[in-house]
């Protein structure tokens, strides 16, 4: 009974795997090929069990394939991951950087000259941190402007003063 849950489980794993790479096949003429060969595995993980029986089980050629097989799916899960670690790090360092020009705008429109602006975003893209670096010239014309940017940032965003650094 144990090895019917087992094989079970198994199945599903590999469905949802399968699953995965069919939605991160990149254009819609690969995802065919993608569900052709899907179902190709998939038909293959249902007959594996048929298939030890009939062949005596053991140590045969077709149980050391079918281990290398869920070897390479677990190898595949754990890429399919880095590759999702990875593209969210694109997406939130494309976002950080949109974020960044649209505060710098922003400061801007108050009268504020800046020449950088960095921030740093948490896992859930809330605003962790603001670097703003001040025109050296326009700081030093208006000394109160470093002030001016923590209110700004303060009531803007709900900054406190630990995620603000102005240089």
């Amino acid at each position: 009974m144990t090895a019917i849950i087992d094989w079970m489980k198994q199945f599903l794993i590999l469905y949802l795997v399968l699953t995965i790479l069919i939605q991160l096949a990149a254009a819609e003429e690969y995802k065919k090929y993608v569900r052709f060969l899907s179902g190709i595995i998939l038909l293959l993980a249902l007959i594996t069990p048929v298939l030890r029986l009939v062949g005596g089980g053991g140590d045969s050629k077709m149980t050391h394939a079918y281990d290398r097989f869920w070897k390479q799916i677990d190898d595949f899960t754990k890429e399919a991951q880095k590759l999702r670690t990875q593209q969210n790090g694109y997406e939130r360092q494309t976002y950080e950087n949109a974020v960044s020009t649209n505060l710098s705008e922003q400061v801007q429109e108050q009268g504020i000259l800046v020449s950088q602006v960095r921030v740093a975003l948490s896992d859930d893209y809330r605003l962790q941190r603001v670097d703003v670096w001040l025109d050296v010239v326009y700081r030093q014309q208006h000394p109160s402007a470093p002030d001016k940017v923590t209110v700004f940032l303060k009531e803007t965003y709900g900054l406190d003063e630990t995620q603000i650094f102005i240089y």
